[in-house]
């Protein structure tokens, strides 16, 4: 009874320590895990087999599994407690600690040190855009590219390979006139939204961030910021400026300083241009790439997840006394853009045979109707819309219907071959741009009135006859 009791004692004192030791170990900020191994474990005497399977279980235990590798010993034989006490060289912890926390503590500092760098290139595309995506493949590197509208009409082919490589695209206003663009508001807005039809007409996405050219420092007033911000849109200014278009000509190698002056930053957003003129630039592109890798920089792409940078706004811009958009402006264009890079449900419309899809962001629902843009939905279901400037009005041809959206007056006019004409008063609107109509207006006057409006959980649906 007393040997019982005795070798009960020895359990419970055995199990007392081991617990401990684990709480001693906790303390100091041990991460054990797969450094456990690492731990100098004695040989036990190899008096029976469950001394060996302890052993064991010690052995290759982490800190998961540590309460199973533990949890045995309180009940194991008299025998293996004894030679337990040859199974731990306690004294040789701190150097185990010390190691693991060194590995710890490098692993930390690395996290901190990590470093990233946007390279960034405006004006294009152009021909020298080209050999810029050629050294990018080849380099394995991903940039952001802030085009013109007028560059990108005349050359789409470019904007599709710099999207299908996996680059980012940027909107840096149609033509670059500072003399129009920072003349009022409205005339940087129609710029920013003439290219943002021309990228999304050849990539199917708009472009949500936008640079101003020059950067926005000296240029943005408040009004500028705010209003853009409303729209949806992030204005991102950078960093660190390659020097590249501060005078014509300038050399490859001063391009290459100029770049590569700040190293030590955790976030570079470089700015280089790939329009016409920049050669020097696409030559100095190799070095500057590997400058920021020996760095230990990473590449990143610039999307609507990353913190804008922008510089502040001067008493220069402040002072010019631009006229501010009207509350009714605003209201028709600012207010209905935010939704055009809002998250939803897709809009599906079959219209008899026919089935097309407007993208969340494509369309907008207001007092429980539907607005969609004209071109987008009549093109999709095989029509045709050409805009008449003196008019300001939008001529659809579809399905043998010749129709009018008369944007000053706010009507739908059908003209038929025999009939005349009939006007219905509808919503039309000027947004960003484009013509926006309600569908169910649209669909009515072209003889195809809803038959049934559904929403599920995934989708949107209207079914006309």
């Amino acid at each position: 009874m007393k040997g019982n009791k005795s070798a009960h004692s020895r359990r419970k004192l055995i199990s007392g320590l081991l617990v401990m030791v684990v709480i001693f170990i906790v303390m100091l900020g041990w991460s054990i895990g797969k450094n456990l191994n690492s731990w100098e474990l004695r040989s036990l005497q190899p008096a029976s087999a469950e001394s060996v399977s302890v052993k064991n279980k010690l052995t290759t235990a982490t800190m998961q599994d540590l309460p199973s590798a533990v949890e045995p010993l309180a009940s194991a034989s008299p025998e293996v407690h004894s030679s337990l006490s040859a199974v731990l060289t306690v004294t040789q912890l701190p150097q185990a600690i010390s190691k693991v926390s060194t590995t710890s503590s490098a692993i930390t500092a690395a996290k901190k040190s990590k470093k990233t760098v946007y390279i960034t290139f405006d004006d294009g595309p152009s021909d020298n855009t080209f050999n810029v995506l050629e050294i990018l493949h080849q380099e394995g590197v991903k940039a952001t590219f802030f085009v013109l509208g007028n560059q990108a009409k005349s050359h789409p082919e470019l904007i599709d390979s710099i999207w299908e490589q996996g680059h980012a695209i940027g909107n840096h206003t149609y033509n670059h006139n500072y003399h129009d663009l920072y003349s009022e508001f409205t005339e940087f807005w129609n710029q920013i939204k003439q290219t943002e039809e021309i990228v999304q007409g050849i990539t199917g996405v708009r472009p949500q961030l936008i640079r101003a050219p020059g950067g926005t420092y000296d240029h943005f007033d408040n009004t500028y910021f705010n209003l853009l911000k409303q729209a949806g849109y992030k204005v991102m200014d950078w960093t660190v400026d390659s020097g590249d278009s501060k005078r014509k000509g300038v050399p490859a190698s001063e391009i290459l300083k100029e770049s590569t002056m700040d190293m030590k930053s955790s976030q570079v957003i470089l700015l280089l241009h790939d329009g016409g003129g920049h050669q020097e630039s696409v030559k100095a592109l190799p070095d500057i790439i590997a400058r920021y890798k020996a760095a230990g920089y990473d590449f990143g792409l610039l999307d609507e997840t990353v913190e804008p940078v922008q510089f502040r706004v001067s008493s220069k811009a402040t002072n010019l006394g631009r006229e501010k958009p009207s509350e009714a402006w605003v209201a028709s264009n600012i207010t209905p853009n935010a939704e055009l890079f809002a998250p939803g449900k897709p809009l599906i419309l079959e219209v008899g045979k026919l089935e097309t899809k407007l993208n969340p962001g494509e369309y907008s629902v207001r007092n429980g109707q539907y607005m969609v843009p004209l071109r987008a939905v009549i093109e999709r279901l095989g029509g045709r819309v050409s805009w008449d400037v003196n008019s300001r009005s939008g001529e659809i041809d579809w399905n043998g219907k010749a129709i009018i959206a008369d944007v000053m007056n706010k009507q739908l006019i059908l003209n038929h071959p025999d009939n005349g004409q009939k006007t219905i008063d509808a919503r039309v609107e000027m947004i960003g741009g484009s013509i926006w109509v309600s569908l169910r207006e649209l669909l009515e006057t072209t003889g195809h009135p809803p038959l049934n409006i559904s929403v599920t959980e995934v989708e949107r649906r209207v079914k006309t006859f």
